[in-house]
C-alpha cells in the first residue's frame, strides 16, 4: 500500500511507523518527503498474512490511543503542579 499523506510532515509520518512496526503482521513500514517544503509525505506499508488497509487502520487507532493517554497524563501534571494551561 502506498498513500500520499497530505499536510503531515515527518513528527507524524515517523509516529505512524513506529507504530506500524510494532506490529507482527508489518514487513515494511516507512516513508519519503521529496522536498520538505514543497512536498507530501509518500508512506508505503507492506504486510503478509492481512491486509494492509487493516493494519494501518488498526495502527492509527493505538496512535489516537496512545496520544489519548498522553494527554490526560500531561493535564494530570499540570493539575498537580497549579500549572496555568493558558499560558
Amino acid at each position: 500500500m502506498v498513500a500520499e499523506i497530505r499536510g503531515e510532515g515527518h513528527s507524524f509520518c515517523n509516529l505512524l511507523r513506529k507504530t506500524l512496526l510494532e506490529e507482527e503482521a508489518v514487513d515494511f513500514a516507512g516513508y519519503n518527503i521529496d522536498h520538505p517544503l514543497l512536498a507530501s509525505p509518500v508512506f508505503t506499508l507492506r504486510t503478509k498474512r492481512r491486509q494492509a488497509n487493516v493494519v494501518l487502520r488498526e495502527g492509527l487507532d493505538r496512535m489516537l490511543a496512545k496520544t489519548d493517554e498522553f494527554r490526560k497524563l500531561f493535564q494530570q501534571a499540570v493539575s498537580d503542579h497549579g500549572i496555568d494551561e493558558s499560558g
